[in-house]
């Protein structure tokens, strides 16, 4: 078996290798833990991925994420790496004046956020990022101008129905020069 060269190719093979092994993630939600098997993470980041592809993000876009840690980064993670944009993580602490310099500097053209106390920030910043057309909200079903829960993301990218029928094929065209994820370490702004 020849080694994976890129994230897509390690992800894809992660989950035929280990499929038959159930859980691949828990969540803790109204006091239980809620397993999340192989099946079901490759099936959200498909969903994601053609969802994120139905918004028109592109391959070699730029797409941020603004969480602590959760099912839904992770899902966010891959998925963006499947549709082949590049992720932005974005420390979730940061100021709403840090944030949109990353969000600027990378060209970002969606963000994925937890929570409202996120949401808040990246409304109050908005008008400063030229480039951002959507932003995507883990919690809650608040929608309005270019806002769109995760939820309706997911279903929406599970309903498409003239999805490539290679999808994986797709997204393993990456290659190892392709741009996975931009990070912007402590004191960039």
């Amino acid at each position: 078996m020849i080694p994976p060269r890129t994230l897509n190719e390690l992800f894809v093979s992660a989950i035929e290798q280990y499929r038959t092994r159930g859980t691949v993630l828990r969540s803790r939600r109204n006091g239980q833990w809620e397993p999340i098997s192989y099946d079901q993470l490759k099936e959200r980041v498909r969903a994601v991925s053609l969802g994120l592809g139905e918004l028109d993000v592109r391959a070699g876009d730029r797409v941020a994420i603004l969480s602590e840690n959760r099912p839904e980064w992770a899902i966010a993670d891959y998925a963006c790496l499947m549709a082949r944009c590049a992720d932005v993580p974005v420390y979730p602490t940061l100021p709403a004046k840090q944030i949109t310099y990353i969000l600027k500097d990378a060209g970002a053209v969606a963000i994925f956020v937890s929570t409202e106390q996120q949401l808040a920030k990246v409304l109050e910043i908005r008008a400063d990022l030229p480039a951002l057309r959507w932003v995507i909200g883990f919690e809650g079903d608040r929608e309005g101008e270019g806002i769109l829960s995760f939820g309706k993301l997911e279903a929406a990218g599970a309903a498409v129905t003239a999805a490539p029928p290679n999808w994986a094929r797709d997204a393993l065209a990456v290659t190892p020069d392709d741009l996975a994820t931009l990070i912007y370490p402590s004191g960039t702004t």
